[in-house]
């Protein structure tokens, strides 16, 4: 069985489907994890979240929603004025829109995406968050880590269990050993090993003018694949 791990798409309903027809995910063959940050920034909020509805119906218990900053923002019960202030400034307004032309509301999403956002997701090969981790098991670290966090993966510091993440927006997929020094910029179309330790973040800035990026698994290996946004 494949595992294909999406990375953010943040509105970007063209990238996501380009993606999809280039990765040709099968149910019942496929697992697909993706790895949160659905909306926000990009013009066609309400069609991901369409095709993620699709996508999930489909693959059933092979599929996997983390969530991610930006859901968090509209799961939270009462948001403070700084962090309506943040999600204001990271393209809150574009979901509205995007649900507002066709006569919908983005809080419309908030009862299917508690039922199907997780917080991690593990395999017997590597584990996915959405931002970061500092410490084994993932259950220990704090929301803010898992969710929220820009300095833990940058800063090269986690050598545990292979964590693949999303949230921090680089020029290419990256591998971060874990040991303040070894990065190593990763490129599509190429097989890899996949590592024991360390994150390999594959948020390559789709809704900020990169591409979107999956990370395809299977059998000890891994290749990448962006499409444009």
């Amino acid at each position: 069985m494949r595992t294909i791990i999406i990375g953010d798409i943040h509105g970007c309903n063209d990238s996501l489907q380009s993606l999809l027809a280039n990765v040709s995910p099968i149910p019942g063959k496929d697992r697909l994890v993706l790895l949160g940050d659905l909306f926000d920034r990009g013009p066609d909020s309400l069609q991901v979240f369409q095709t993620i509805q699709k996508l999930a119906e489909e693959f059933g218990n092979d599929f996997v929603l983390l969530r991610g900053n930006h859901e968090d923002y509209l799961l939270q019960p009462k948001l403070t004025l700084w962090q309506r202030m943040i999600w204001e400034k990271v393209g809150r307004s574009a979901t509205v829109r995007s649900f507002m032309q066709a006569g919908q509301k983005m809080e419309d999403t908030i009862p299917w995406l508690r039922e199907h956002c997780a917080f991690f997701w593990k395999s017997n090969s590597f584990q996915c968050v959405h931002a970061g981790v500092m410490v084994e098991p993932l259950e220990a670290n704090d929301l803010q880590t898992l969710i929220h966090d820009h300095e833990i993966v940058p800063e090269n510091r986690y050598n545990g269990i292979l964590t693949i993440t999303g949230h921090i927006a680089l020029n290419k997929a990256t591998w971060f050993a874990g040991d303040g020094e070894t990065v190593m910029e990763l490129e599509d179309d190429m097989q890899y090993e996949l590592p024991e330790k360390g994150v390999i973040c594959i948020d390559t800035g789709c809704g900020k003018g990169g591409p979107l990026t999956a990370m395809i698994s299977e059998n000890q290996c891994f290749t990448l694949l962006s499409v444009p946004s």
